[in-house]
């Protein structure tokens, strides 16, 4: 009996070096150090019944602006809170990947039919193969987890641009309903006018028809202005996590902001996007942990297990003790399909890797241009169209004053300026979205309509218990 009470004390040593403390939110620090950094915004795991509602009802008091947006959806959004449970998933199979197998004991017993004394049997094994695959395990699991707060880090990023991108579409949203509420005034006017014109004989019906149809399109064009600025609304409010009472929230200001005199600076955007791009650092991580599962595929192949214990016999009361071994043999099964399948798995994650560069760069040359675009636009509205519209209609009121134009023409130019600061807001909008993409993609994200899923896990990283040894 000496030798299984030898592996005894052995699976017990071994099993007290290897009982390691699972610390799910440990990686979490790391994603928040890299969003303090990229964005100066602090983030918080929220627990299970999320943020705190007077905290955000404090938020929104005083008017909803971009930068409480971005606030309160870093804070609130569930979405991104269940995202952060990747890192602990992430986290417990680095821990799993640590641990050795637990010992196995078996016990066994025999009857004699012809009465007597009954023979028992007892085994400990230990499977020792951990020894040699433990430390390519941890490294497999060490660099998923490294791709997994690389891509987190990238939808804390994400969600950040989605508050602010939909917060300034809700924000042109408003102000294309007040400059459609002018357009439908005016409009209302002008037929009003024409239908006393005509009733006292001084226009034709055509025009008085004409002013209606113009007015009733109007009140179309105010009435989709009304549902484009309610769908932006809940849109942001879903992305803000707001329910409740919360979602009677208002917005501090329904202007856009003027665009800077110059645009941000845009010099070597390609290889600044690539220098910060956490989508590659994660993709360059999953390269790393899939050629190390290749090479623990290749070592582990022959020889997966490799069990060794002790076991004890009592036959007719006297009692037989011994080593015992267990090592499988490769006859069929020599690893061959799993070696295959994690180099094409390999070959994979580097081919998207160099295909996400390609895009990262694409992406930022394209973001740069439109960035200038319609910056360039929008500046021209501003300082050439809208002042002469402005022109125009001041002109267009002298004329009226002196009667050499109508009313229907003074209107008509007020008509046409409102037009103008319409496509001014459009400007604006595309303007400050562009900014907003070209800002997360140097703050190291592409942008994206709606967060990805994650990426299929790594195997080899979670292990089953080895069978039971007889």
């Amino acid at each position: 009996m000496r030798t299984i009470g030898t592996l005894t004390a052995l699976g017990i040593a071994i099993g007290g070096c290897a009982a390691v403390s699972v610390e799910p939110r440990r990686p979490f620090g790391e994603v928040s150090a890299v969003v303090k950094e990229r964005t100066g915004r602090e983030i918080a795991w929220q627990s299970k019944e999320g943020a705190d509602d007077a905290e955000v009802r404090k938020l929104l008091e005083g008017g909803l602006t971009a930068d409480r947006a971005i606030e309160i959806a870093l804070l609130n959004n569930r979405d991104l809170q269940a995202m952060y449970s990747d890192l602990g998933v992430a986290q417990s199979d680095l821990v799993q990947a640590s641990l050795l197998h637990n010992p196995v004991l078996a016990a066994g017993s025999a009857f004699p039919v012809g009465g007597g004394a009954v023979d028992v049997s007892l085994g400990l094994a230990v499977d020792v193969i951990d020894l040699f695959y433990g430390p390519r395990r941890k490294r497999v699991a060490g660099a998923a987890l490294e791709e997994a707060t690389s891509r987190v880090a990238g939808d804390v990023l994400d969600t950040a641009w989605r508050a602010e991108t939909a917060f300034t579409r809700h924000q042109a949203d408003e102000q294309m309903l007040e400059m459609r509420r002018r357009v439908a005034e005016s409009t209302a006017t002008s037929f009003e006018i024409a239908r006393r014109l005509r009733a006292a004989g001084n226009a034709t019906e055509l025009s008085v028809v004409t002013e209606q149809a113009l007015a009733e399109e109007a009140k179309l064009e105010l009435r989709l202005a009304e549902i484009g600025a309610r769908q932006s609304r809940e849109q942001l409010s879903s992305l803000l996590g707001l329910s409740g009472g919360t979602v009677e929230w208002k917005i501090a200001s329904a202007r856009l902001p003027d665009p800077p005199e110059k645009p941000p600076d845009v010099d070597r955007i390609e290889a600044r996007a690539v220098e910060r791009s956490l989508d590659l650092k994660a993709a360059k991580a999953r390269s790393a942990a899939l050629a190390e599962q290749l090479g623990l595929e290749r070592s582990s192949g022959l020889f997966p297990e490799f069990i060794v214990g002790g076991r004890g016999d009592r036959d007719r009361g006297d009692w037989q003790s011994g080593p015992s071994l267990q090592i499988p043999v490769p006859l069929f099964d020599r690893g061959q399909a799993r070696v295959s399948r994690a180099t094409a798995e390999l070959e994979r994650a580097r081919n998207l890797s160099q295909a996400l560069e390609v895009r990262v760069r694409s992406t930022a040359r394209a973001s740069r241009d439109r960035l200038i675009g319609h910056h360039d636009r929008a500046v021209y509205y501003r300082s050439v169209a809208l002042p002469l519209r402005e022109r125009i209609v001041n002109e267009a009121g002298l004329q009226y004053n002196a009667m050499q134009l109508g009313p229907f023409d003074l209107l008509k130019a007020k008509e046409q300026q409102v037009e103008a600061g319409m496509r001014y807001v459009e400007a604006l909008r595309d303007y400050w979205l562009a900014a907003a993409d070209l800002g997360l993609i140097l703050a190291g994200h592409l942008p994206t309509l709606e967060p990805a899923p994650p990426p299929a896990p790594i195997e080899g990283i979670r292990r089953f218990p080895f069978p039971t040894v007889p």
